[in-house]
């Protein structure tokens, strides 16, 4: 599967009226229940554009937490000054209507570094589209995180469970047993594996963590885990599966002998296989 299409198919998995990028433009999925649009692309200034408070919380602690990478930096700079901006940056419009939550019009909802590029470039205005109509603060985050997660190509393991629990909150909230669900957010591993490329036993650990995290919280006395509770998580974990001397696996002697002694069953009673193999079991795991 190419980059562009598994990202179509990410979009379109999250069921939010999400956008599906091209090299030039944004198409809107069709959907019935949809209360917001974008707007035709038009120019901003860049300095009017506000930074999104969550872009904070998901992505400026991980990128201030390391070093990053000066060489992919200034090679990101150099391709917008060559070839521009392709994808127009999204932004809470002074049409868009919250609901239940507050937003400052002319807010950032994706395209914080494209911004930050645009700034060091001395660039003053970029190709925006404007949100417009009525949007949920669930559908903000899931277009918000779903850009970003497939634009940065996140590496680090506890920055992409983080995520990854935000983006689908009832899934990984979720115990192993199972249980209704009556909300829309809800998906199965399987379909997250699918659309990020994510095994499913891979996702089953990163609910491990997420249960390591959420009790770090609860511990620490807050509803919900951060960042650091996730990077402790991760460690946490970590040790514990050291910690843990690794059991030899139990040889099932009964078996193995029938097998290469099937006149056994002839010549010995119940009470003699019984007591013979009980005497060798004891001889094994001395």
């Amino acid at each position: 599967m190419s980059a562009k299409t598994k990202k179509s198919a990410m979009f379109e998995s999250l069921g939010q009226n999400i956008l599906v990028s091209n090299k030039d433009s944004f198409s809107l999925q069709n959907q019935t229940n949809k209360n917001w649009e974008l707007s035709p692309v038009r120019n901003a200034n860049v300095s009017e554009l506000l930074d999104h408070p969550d872009n904070i919380k998901f992505f400026d602690y991980w990128d201030k937490s390391k070093k990053e990478d000066e060489l992919a930096w200034s090679r990101f700079v150099d391709r917008i000054k060559k070839g521009g901006i392709h994808d127009p940056l999204i932004v809470f419009g002074p049409r868009a209507n919250a609901v239940g939550f507050s937003l400052k019009p002319n807010t950032l909802i994706t395209g914080h570094r494209r911004k930050k590029a645009l700034k060091e470039l001395g660039i003053t205005e970029a190709p925006v589209r404007y949100i417009e109509g009525k949007i949920t603060l669930r559908e903000l985050e899931v277009l918000m995180l779903s850009d970003n997660f497939d634009r940065r190509q996140i590496k680090d393991p506890a920055q992409v469970i983080y995520i990854l629990v935000n983006l689908f909150p009832d899934t990984f909230q979720k115990d192993n047993r199972g249980g209704d669900l009556s909300s829309k957010d809800s998906k199965t591993l399987a379909e997250i594996s699918k659309t990020h490329g994510i095994s499913v036993p891979q996702l089953k650990r990163y609910k491990a963590v997420y249960r390591e995290a959420l009790r770090l919280a609860q511990g620490a006395k807050q509803s919900n885990p951060g960042p650091t509770e996730f990077k402790q998580a991760l460690k946490n974990l970590a040790n514990k599966r050291k910690a843990t001397p690794k059991q030899k696996p139990k040889v099932d002697i009964k078996s193995q002998f029938l097998k290469k002694f099937p006149f056994l069953h002839s010549k010995l009673t119940k009470a003699e296989q019984t007591k013979l193999f009980q005497a060798i079991e004891k001889m094994v795991n001395v």
